[in-house]
């Protein structure tokens, strides 16, 4: 599909798992970074960006290139997301307890979502944002969403990202639950808010 200014939506490729992995890094602020990092220091991967790369590169991973749509523009990649069922969330925060403590809340929604439509690692480059392209991504995945008929749609955001989460209302999302962070990874009282809409037909 095509938007404002000749940007393309489309599904991602495996040539885009480098993208995948600096969108997901922008929309956790720094915390997917940190992760990847974790794995450098347990002697599992030699570089964080490499790590992360091939991760997104995997077929099979719920995160990763075969779940995500990109956005488009004279042949550069400006911003992705993924879209996917939320399954086994539970056993994800689990693992996260003891590796990564900073995740533990935004996993334990994640599980709250079970069994909905997530939109999961929404983010557009910095130089192009202010042109409408996060929300010509968020209707393709609403789209996904109907298509595979699921009732709920739900998504994580930061409680202080301010433009987000307006257009996240703007698509009738309503906050249901939330979390602190687990870190104070800046000056702030913010939480981790789970949203969720309705998946209905246009």
């Amino acid at each position: 599909m095509t938007g404002k200014d000749a940007i393309t939506i489309r599904p991602a490729g495996r040539s885009d798992a480098a993208d995948l992995a600096i969108i997901d890094n922008m929309a956790s602020h720094g915390l997917s970074l940190a992760f990847w990092q974790r794995a450098v220091e347990r002697g599992e991967a030699e570089d964080p960006l490499s790590f992360a790369r091939e991760r997104f590169a995997d077929q099979n991973a719920v995160f990763g290139w075969s779940n995500a749509l990109v956005a488009e523009e004279d042949g550069r990649i400006i911003g992705g997301c993924t879209g996917y069922e939320v399954e086994n969330g539970e056993d994800a925060v689990d693992d996260f307890k003891s590796t990564f403590p900073a995740f533990v809340p935004v996993f334990e929604l994640f599980a709250r979502a079970e069994g909905d439509w997530f939109i999961d690692s929404m983010g557009v480059y910095p130089a192009v944002r202010g042109r409408g392209i996060a929300g010509q991504l968020l209707d393709a995945c609403l789209v996904r969403g109907r298509e595979r008929e699921y009732p709920r749609v739900s998504l994580v955001v930061e409680s202080d990202n301010e433009p987000a989460v307006r257009l996240y209302e703007s698509r009738g999302f309503e906050t249901r639950d939330s979390l602190p962070f687990a870190d104070r990874r800046k000056d702030s009282d913010g939480r981790w808010l789970l949203m969720s809409a309705g998946v209905t037909a246009k």
